[in-house]
């Protein structure tokens, strides 16, 4: 009889306890996740701040904060993380009432991309460890990872060639209206140009420098499609950090720079465009346009060129194309689009042993090969 009153005492306690957990367990309950960088560079590491309070009477002596975010997100501390298509973390703590933990979890950023988190999981079980129960808290936390840079050494050509073409462009087009500055006559000059009360107040002959008639930026086009079965994500990786290498180092000259590209942005789902701008907040949206864009996803190739000329016609650019499409078709087409520009550049990335001939590019157009080795480790 003892043992029948003891067992059914048992029950009921396992059954109130668990009645009562479950409806007041989550009251007061709060969780906060929260990245401190709002924009860090691929290789760099990053810190999440995650603060979960208890402002009840009531114990929790075990709970589980479950989350997911990026698989490229590594924690240093990572014996709490499950990698599979994400990264899925599972930390347990022990709140008492009116509690507040707090905890900064360091991870290190592996590819460029946009991350958020939008919900954390709190778990938590009757006094028994028979029943669990689950509450899910929304959460609003993001941050860009930009594309690494490359070998400035190497860039060091396609952007001299680029910029001897700018001041080429801005040398043989002057605005007639605008006076940059003066200087003394030479014989070439024409006696147009001449200003007669600068030539009467100095004594000898002065002419006008005109300033440049148009303002001339460059128009990146990005090609993330793969010409092989098999697509080399590595490769493409290159070509999206040659874009934002070559950007910064343009809009650091004060030349305007915009972008176009096939790969799909990954908060509009349309293919990522970016106009023209300069100055800092302009290159702020440039690293994070190339860290949205997912190179998995791209535009219907055949619009592709066309879609850039709907979105984007500016007489005054000169354009830049970087396609590890080493593809006659892709020449054809580049070849009609920069028809009418004063100037073209193609950067083609390559592995090392890859052959590669376009046989109908445009003498306009400065192909450049980029070569990126295999990574084997």
């Amino acid at each position: 009889m003892k043992l029948i009153v003891a067992a059914f005492t048992a029950w009921l306690l396992w059954f109130l306890s668990g009645v009562f957990l479950e409806k007041f367990w989550a009251k007061g309950l709060q969780v906060s996740l929260s990245f401190l960088q709002q924009a860090v560079v691929e290789g760099e590491s990053a810190c999440l701040k995650e603060i979960i309070t208890n402002n009840k009477l009531l114990p929790l002596p075990f709970l589980h904060v479950k989350f997911q975010m990026g698989r490229e997100l590594l924690f240093l501390d990572s014996k709490n993380s499950n990698i599979t298509d994400q990264n899925y973390r599972s930390d347990l703590f022990s709140c008492m009432p009116w509690q507040e933990i707090r905890r900064t979890l360091r991870f290190t950023c592996k590819k460029r991309g946009y991350y958020s988190i939008r919900q954390a999981d709190l778990v938590s079980y009757d006094l028994f460890l028979f029943r669990h129960f689950v509450h899910s808290c929304p959460v609003d936390t993001a941050m860009y990872v930009y594309p690494g840079p490359v070998d400035l050494l190497r860039l060091n050509l396609p952007l001299k060639e680029l910029l001897g073409q700018i001041v080429t462009k801005r040398a043989l087009i002057r605005d007639p209206f605008e006076v940059q500055s003066i200087r003394p006559y030479q014989s070439f000059d024409s006696y147009k140009e001449i200003n007669w009360k600068a030539t009467a107040r100095t004594g000898s002959l002065k002419v006008n420098v005109y300033a440049p008639a148009a303002s001339w930026q460059i128009t990146f086009l990005l090609d993330v499609v793969s010409d092989t079965i098999w697509k080399d994500y590595p490769l493409i990786e290159e070509a999206v950090r040659l874009c934002g290498s070559m950007a910064k180092q343009l809009l650091e000259k004060g030349i305007p720079v915009s972008i176009c590209t096939n790969g799909i942005d990954c908060l509009s789902n349309e293919p990522g465009y970016l106009k023209s701008g300069a100055g800092p907040e302009h290159l702020r949206s440039v690293m994070e346009l190339l860290a949205r864009i997912q190179i998995h996803k791209a535009a219907p190739d055949p619009d592709w060129f066309l879609h850039c000329q709907k979105v984007h016609s500016v007489d005054a650019s000169i354009y830049v194309l970087i396609s590890p499409r080493c593809q006659d078709p892709v020449a054809e087409a580049y070849n009609l689009f920069c028809s009418n520009s004063p100037g073209a550049q193609w950067i083609l990335p390559k592995r090392p042993n890859d052959c590669v001939q376009i046989s109908c590019l445009s003498s306009n157009i400065h192909l450049f090969f980029w070569e990126v080795p295999y990574d084997y480790s």
